[in-house]
């Protein structure tokens, strides 16, 4: 009975828009006041738990390394190199779309950074060269969803921050699945083009135009290999590597590109301590949740309910899949990796799934509801780059749902694609 009070007071302060961090504190508070052998010390004590992780750390760095790359003019010089590669294809601003967030979410590791970078560069250009908008702009937000796929990722980060699961193995495993994603995304976007005559025109392709722009976007294209190869390589951890990552996006920006000066400096360092305190709130928050729910035995509780409606491992990953969709209609990232992979894990554990596989299958689940209403954060960045209202760019972007959940469904059943680079390099 405690348990249907406290997910009343949970889900009523998120219809009434309370900021999450506040409406799990107070759930966590409703459920320690209904438990008499508990005290609300707890609440304190497990919330300083949970931001008192190394790993943890990562996620603001990223960040900033991706606030300094945006400001920087690194994020141009990508876009203008990948445009190049698809110059032949009329539709070469859709590829440049997808293919262009896959490799800014490799740097920047969150799907609301690249939506922003992305987006308001090439939402514009594909409005001028006569793209419809909702079709544009949808094209962006499914593509921008690959943030949290790619390494390195910020939700992999937390992830690792709540459990034991190795952050690494998780950065290794999102490759392929994160190429799959890019690649079904640009068919999808090829399938819906638009019909008729529009203005956008084929690019003349050269080699010395190709070796150019490939020479002004190098320190770009190879911050993500510096970045993969000395985790891989023992050098440095994945909090090292953000610490590196941060130098890096730094000394591009400010010596080789030029392009940062103090003024956006200081704006990339407090927007990215902004995320920080946001972000840390809600963890020091979601973990004194995730506490109570495990004193409660909720994830034993879930996993009975699911092994018994079937024991079978096909039936259980497809109810963990749509418990992700759900919940992802109406709950940030941020969360939703804090509270539910916890509760999830064990149960994927009894069903004999590798820790990395279902961390990669979770990543990929939860990042359709980036996109689902009414809580899609990439339909509202979207929406408003492009102008449109966001029920005009739910109904252009549901293709691009669809095959995401398609997308969910073969990471999860075909575990091959993420073990397989992670069995070549950590057996």
């Amino acid at each position: 009975m405690e348990l249907f009070f406290v997910f009343l007071t949970l889900f009523g302060l998120l219809i009434l828009r309370v900021p999450i961090f506040a409406s799990l504190a107070g759930a966590t508070i409703v459920g320690i006041l209904l438990e008499p052998r508990l005290t609300l010390l707890e609440v304190v004590r497990n919330s300083i738990i949970g931001i008192d992780s190394l790993v943890l750390f990562a996620a603001p760095l990223f960040v900033l390394a991706g606030n300094l790359i945006l400001v920087g003019g690194v994020s141009q010089r990508l876009i203008g190199w990948v445009d190049n590669l698809f110059g032949f294809s009329r539709l070469r601003l859709v590829y440049v779309n997808v293919f262009g967030s896959m490799f800014f979410g490799g740097i920047s590791g969150s799907a609301t950074a690249d939506s922003a970078a992305i987006g308001s560069v090439l939402v514009p250009e594909m409005k001028r060269q006569g793209y419809p908008t909702a079709y544009s702009a949808a094209v962006t937000a499914a593509s921008s969803s690959i943030g949290i796929i790619i390494p390195p990722s910020v939700p992999m980060i937390l992830a690792g921050a709540a459990t034991s699961v190795s952050v690494t193995k998780l950065f290794v495993g999102g490759y392929l699945p994160g190429l799959l994603i890019a690649l079904s995304l640009a068919t999808v976007g090829y399938l819906t083009r638009p019909r008729g005559e529009w203005q956008a025109q084929r690019m003349t392709w050269s080699w010395q135009r190709m070796g150019q722009l490939t020479w002004r976007a190098l320190p770009a294209l190879i911050f993500p290999v510096v970045i993969m190869v000395g985790i891989l390589g023992g050098v440095f951890t994945a909090t090292e590597a953000a610490a590196v990552a941060v130098v890096y996006a730094l000394a591009v920006s400010a010596f080789i590109y030029r392009e940062l000066g103090w003024k956006s400096l200081m704006k990339s360092l407090s927007d990215s301590a902004m995320f920080a305190s946001v972000v840390f709130v809600i963890v020091a928050t979601a973990q004194a949740f995730g506490w109570y729910l495990t004193y409660t035995r909720v994830p034993q509780k879930l996993a009975d309910f699911m092994l018994g409606i079937s024991d079978s491992r096909t039936v259980v990953i497809l109810l963990m899949i749509l418990l992700l969709l759900i919940i992802g209609t109406f709950l940030e990232t941020v969360p939703i990796v804090l509270v539910l992979y916890p509760i999830l894990e064990p149960i994927a554990a009894q069903i004999g799934m590798d820790p990395t596989h279902y961390g990669v299958m979770f990543m990929a689940s939860i990042a359709v509801g980036l996109l689902t209403p009414p809580y899609g954060v990439l339909l509202f960045v979207n929406s408003k780059i492009a102008g449109i209202p966001s029920a005009q760019l739910i109904r252009a972007v549901l293709p691009f749902v669809g095959i995401l959940i398609v997308d969910a469904l073969i990471v999860a059943f075909v575990p091959s694609l993420v073990l397989g680079p992670v069995d070549l390099f950590f057996d």
